[in-house]
């Protein structure tokens, strides 16, 4: 794994990426968030909860320097009053920028980063980032918008994420 050191990552909000901004991350801001994967997990599964604490913990890290800390999960409203705002889309392209961060470092030893994931059902169109178990090629997404900032996003198994049959992963996924 990389030593910690200073870090740039560029992050988008307000709407399908309507405003960029690159965030300078200190040493000590970034060895908090990487800390999540010391010591290395051992197992994919414990990878993924490892990974889902590291990206909750950088969207707090991140919304310190960006009115990102204002983003409230499960916003359709396309003209926010409150700056700050994220859709899945911004949330989708952060967290595959931060997992290809988190990869390019050696953090991720059991999964490799793939395409973001998209789902449609009539009018409700999400996207999601995506990763793929090396081993076993499973796909499982990684979903932070239907959570406030900095709240642990939620993790699926990308084949249960696309049934349209169960609501519960269509509206509301809630996990502990």
């Amino acid at each position: 794994m990389a030593k910690a050191q200073p870090q740039k990552v560029t992050v988008c909000y307000d709407f399908s990426c309507k405003t960029e901004q690159e965030v300078s991350l200190s040493s000590d801001e970034w060895r908090s968030v990487t800390g999540w994967f010391r010591p290395a997990p051992l197992s994919a599964e414990e990878e993924r909860e490892r990974l889902r604490q590291a990206v909750g913990w950088l969207e707090v890290v991140v919304g310190r320097h960006t009115p990102t800390h204002n983003d409230l999960g499960l916003n359709y409203e396309k003209n926010p009053t409150t700056p700050g705002q994220l859709d899945c889309i911004d949330e989708s392209l952060n967290i595959t920028t931060y997992m290809t961060l988190f990869k390019e470092q050696g953090y991720l030893r059991f999964h490799r980063i793939v395409e973001r994931a998209y789902r449609q059902f009539g009018f409700y169109a999400h996207w999601a980032g995506q990763i793929e178990e090396i081993e076993s090629g499973r796909r499982f997404v990684i979903d932070s918008w239907f959570q406030d900032n900095g709240m642990l996003p939620y993790v699926a198994d990308s084949i249960e994420w696309h049934d349209m049959t169960n609501a519960e992963t269509i509206i509301f996924p809630i996990q502990n």
